[in-house]
């Protein structure tokens, strides 16, 4: 029998279930938070840099952007793009780069640093930056069903060339002096300074941008006699650090003239009245040859132009139409993976799928190059090539000892002498910059020139028959030189005859 008093038991019961209740609704609040925390910390997080990244024109730069929790690299998709999300700026899916929908100004130009991947970090990799690449980029990173993104501001600058100071001309006692430098982004300021130190002001100021978005700056000072004889001029960002300066010195005679210009001026003009008021009196008399006169000088006129056409014809057939014409070959051990060559290999596409080929020494890697399987060593030759279809490409020349693996930059120094269309303008792949083109019409079929003994190569372009462009002349050292292509995403050539 139990000695606990009556009515006791019923109280404990209630009791001890209550407790029971409570403590399973604990646990299960519990789990419910552990679950949510879990939840929360798998989430997927994308970070850019804490501020803008800096880069001067001509450039590489790399933008950088990490992500945790870390992941396969095959799982993971990643996009950078700017205002809009496609076309893009790079993209990777799937273990692989896709190109695609690749914006035109950045075809050959970025790459996506994937040794990071495992790591966190999909930081991007664009080459030879450009004025038009500053602004905003989004780095977009997508894992199943989760997202994240993040900003990274690009901020390109140009430094120009050194101030050129000219003596323009008397004024107001003194001497006009002008300071003009050009190629600056963003936006210069033009400081004069005394061999003090000190600041003077200018007279008059004037920027002006080009096509191209560079600033050109220009500042005006009067210079007087035994003042401020000996001084500088500097132009700098007005912003950034970087500076370009000049400095001149005036002695006193060149201001001996700074009043007496005037009376000068007057007798010149005395004697240019006199001269027109001879001419006239000599027309006059003479005015029964006017006619005759006229005729004769508009039958000159069309003589010369004549001569000159034909001066003109004898130049172009000069250089396009050289010693030997040649039937360049594709050679297929130089071509990159992604690069389909013809039966005969006189034509190639890109395909962008990887072929199951040797990665042999002689082939091109990362870069979707080609060469001709001929070289030379001496002799004039000239060749075509027809852009069937696609968008960025480039054609010319290159030397047999050009850089076939890692980072190639399409310059004459790496050995390379080229133009096309590339990353959206048609353009000389000159250095330190590039030419742009503007004036001439993108070709469909371009001839190409190689004079081996004087270093020279030209292009020309076939449908309006006129030249294209000329590199400076270079010694090629005795080293084989042979055809070279470089193709966008897309993109079919076709080599003639």
């Amino acid at each position: 029998m139990s000695s606990e008093p009556p009515g006791c038991t019923p109280v404990k019961r209630m009791l001890s279930s209550f407790h029971l209740r409570c403590s399973l609704l604990a646990f299960i609040i519990y789990g419910l938070v552990f679950q949510v925390h879990e939840l929360q910390s798998a989430l997927l997080n994308v970070t850019g840099p804490p501020g803008p990244i800096a880069v001067a024109m001509g450039e590489d730069v790399v933008l950088p952007c990490r992500f945790s929790p870390e992941q396969r690299a095959q799982d993971t998709e990643v996009i950078w793009f700017r205002e809009h999300f496609s076309p893009f700026v790079h993209r990777y899916k799937e273990g692989q780069d896709q190109y695609g929908e690749q914006m035109l100004q950045y075809q050959g130009r970025t790459e996506l640093l994937k040794d990071g991947l495992a790591k966190g970090s999909v930081d991007l990799k664009i080459f030879h930056v450009q004025l038009s690449d500053r602004g905003n980029y989004t780095c977009f990173i997508r894992r199943d069903l989760d997202y994240d993104d993040a900003v990274v501001e690009l901020k390109v600058t140009a430094s120009g060339s050194a101030p050129l100071i000219a003596l323009e001309r008397y004024q107001d006692g003194g001497i006009r002096v002008t300071c003009r430098s050009a190629g600056w982004y963003p936006q210069p300021q033009v400081l004069w300074q005394d061999p003090h130190g000190q600041h003077l002001p200018s007279l008059s100021e004037k920027v002006t941008q080009d096509k191209s978005g560079l600033f050109a700056a220009e500042s005006s000072i009067i210079l007087t006699r035994g003042t401020n004889q000996k001084l500088s001029c500097s132009v700098r960002h007005v912003l950034h650090s970087q500076e370009q300066g000049s400095a001149f010195y005036i002695s006193d005679p060149f201001f001996q003239n700074a009043h007496p210009w005037m009376t000068a001026l007057c007798v010149v003009l005395v004697a240019v009245v006199i001269l027109l008021i001879i001419a006239a009196y000599l027309f006059k008399i003479k005015g029964k040859h006017e006619q005759k006169i006229a005729m004769q000088a508009a039958a000159l006129q069309d003589r010369d132009a004549e001569i000159e056409k034909q001066a003109e014809e004898l130049a172009w057939r000069k250089y396009a139409v050289p010693i030997e014409e040649v039937k360049v070959v594709l050679d297929p051990d130089t071509a990159h993976c992604d690069l389909v060559l013809s039966d005969d290999c006189k034509s190639v596409k890109r395909e962008d799928t990887l072929q199951d080929l040797p990665d042999i020494p002689e082939r091109f890697n990362p870069w979707r190059c080609v060469l001709g399987r001929e070289g030379f060593t001496s002799g004039r030759y000239y060749w075509e090539v027809e852009v069937v279809d696609g968008g960025g490409w480039t054609v010319g020349v290159s030397r047999q000892d050009v850089k076939r693996k890692g980072d190639i930059e399409f310059k004459p120094e790496q050995g390379i002498w080229a133009l096309g269309q590339w990353a959206g303008h048609f353009q000389a792949l000159t250095s330190p910059n590039r030419t742009l083109l503007p004036e001439i019409q993108t070709p469909k079929r371009i001839r190409v020139s190689l004079d081996y003994e004087e270093g020279r190569v030209t292009f020309f372009s076939v449908d309006e028959e006129i030249p294209i462009f000329t590199f400076p002349l270079a010694s090629f050292e005795g080293i084989s030189v042979h055809p070279w292509v470089w193709l966008g995403p897309g993109t079919w050539l076709k080599m003639w005859p």
